[in-house]
């Protein structure tokens, strides 16, 4: 998957995380394939994958408090819930079930990050003996 120039991204969050999604999907097509299949050239190639997946958690999970602190921060400057108490609430309410989903999912990736790093450097003794 290629990226336009810089000057002809649409730099937007939304449109970046789609299009991590694409790749993330084709990634996934790519390597779903028969065991006896082409699915990966090498075990090298095996290394560089879950060297890069690793790097795709660690960014994901440095995205996630962010969001969270972005919400809360909308929540407090008025940009989102309102002024009556009860929408206040309601909404405080819901910010709170986000940020705490958030904040199991950074656990997770962090987790997510350190099982790849160990899958790869599991994988070295492959690459070696190729």
């Amino acid at each position: 998957m290629e990226l336009p120039a810089n000057g002809d991204l649409d730099d937007s969050p939304a449109r970046l995380a789609a299009l991590a999604e694409d790749a993330v999907r084709a990634l996934a097509l790519r390597t779903s394939g028969p065991v006896d299949g082409d699915v990966l050239a090498s075990p090298g190639e095996m290394y560089e994958v879950l060297g890069s997946m690793k790097l795709l958690v660690d960014h994901l999970a440095r995205c996630v408090p962010e969001l969270a602190t972005w919400l809360e921060q909308c929540l407090w400057c008025g940009r989102v819930g309102g002024r009556d108490p009860e929408v206040y609430g309601a909404t405080a309410e819901s910010i709170f079930e986000v940020t705490s989903a958030l904040a199991r999912a950074h656990r997770l990736g962090v987790g997510l990050s350190r099982e790849l790093q160990t899958a790869q450097a599991a994988s070295t003794d492959l690459v070696v003996s190729e």
